[in-house]
């Protein structure tokens, strides 16, 4: 099957000159920030890109295998988007590209100096707890799975870049703004979750991670984790939800979900197990989740995974 495009460059293909059959770029540029829109249509190998500032890129339409330094390649799919640094070469595979389905992605620029404001002003008014660095963009590669949130101010930003508006500086200052709050967050979450044993001793968020992925199969309250972090119920629900983007419950679920994905690798457990082993008291709203989740019901998922 065939990915299909999840964002509108209807406007962009009305003006767009196609220059070469790889890679075409079409920038698009306003006072703090470029767009550019990628289109390759033939199949290639090992193409090279290099940015000289970091950049927000995003698939469009078709596949991309990338080749990073120290990572192993990886597909690189329509709604996925991922931050790539400064100065680094990426080599890129189009296996899929063709004229009737060109492999179409973007890349975003942030000037620095806005980067650096935004952030400064992010620490003066809502100060991170228990972070040194504080809101700090940190554009080193990493990878972003598919995020709707995400996708959708992408989708705001490529009408407004390609409309023709002269208040669009304004339009898109306003996007950019939450874009870059959303983008910290993911990267704040995945970096403390990911290393909350590292950070549980200094960090009362990464202590209370810790305690979560301890615990899933109990019931865990706010009330307990605000407990654990030192604050009031309001205040620690505020900050958990101001530095990661995600409420404390939707963490939980999302932590319970991935047990059970691992746990549906074993043919000998019933979904009910898995349920409640998993810290679910209720197989109705279990199911729910999962399926929200991951788009699979569990039996659809075992299928999956194991024929």
């Amino acid at each position: 099957m065939k990915n299909r495009p999840v964002q509108n460059i209807s406007t962009h293909l009305l003006n767009r000159k196609l220059e070469q059959e790889v890679e075409n770029r079409t920038a698009y540029t306003l006072d703090n920030a470029e767009l550019n829109i990628y289109e390759t249509l033939h199949p290639a190998y090992n193409v090279a890109l290099n940015f000289e500032t970091p950049v927000l890129a995003g698939m469009i339409n078709g596949k991309k295998i990338m080749h990073l330094k120290d990572t192993p390649a990886f597909d690189f799919l329509p709604g996925q988007h991922m931050v790539l640094a400064a100065n680094e070469t990426c080599y890129i595979d189009f296996p899929e590209a063709g004229k009737d389905s060109p492999t179409q992605c973007l890349t975003l620029a942030v000037s620095q100096d806005k980067v650096s404001d935004f952030c400064y002003k992010l620490n003066e008014k809502l100060p991170l707890i228990d972070s040194t660095k504080g809101w700090d963009y940190d554009a080193q590669n990493y990878f972003c799975s598919n995020d709707k949130i995400i996708n959708q101010l992408l989708a705001r930003l490529i009408f407004i870049f390609t409309e023709n508006n002269r208040a669009k500086d304004f339009f898109a200052n306003l996007v950019l703004q939450e874009l870059l709050v959303r983008l910290m967050q993911t990267q704040a979450r995945k970096v403390l979750m990911s290393n909350y044993r590292k950070h549980s001793n200094n960090n009362r968020l990464a202590y209370v991670i810790e305690f979560i992925n301890k615990n899933l199969q109990d019931n865990i309250t706010i009330k307990t984790l605000s407990q654990k972090a030192y604050m009031s119920e309001p205040h620690f629900f505020r900050c958990f939800k101001q530095q990661f983007g995600i409420t404390p419950v939707d963490y939980i679920n999302e932590q319970r979900i991935k047990a059970a994905q691992m746990m549906l690798h074993a043919a000998d457990r019933t979904i009910t197990e898995i349920c409640f082993s998993c810290g679910f008291n209720n197989l109705n709203y279990f199911l729910k989740l999962f399926k929200r989740y991951t788009g699979l019901t569990p039996v659809q998922y075992r299928k999956s995974i194991l024929f």
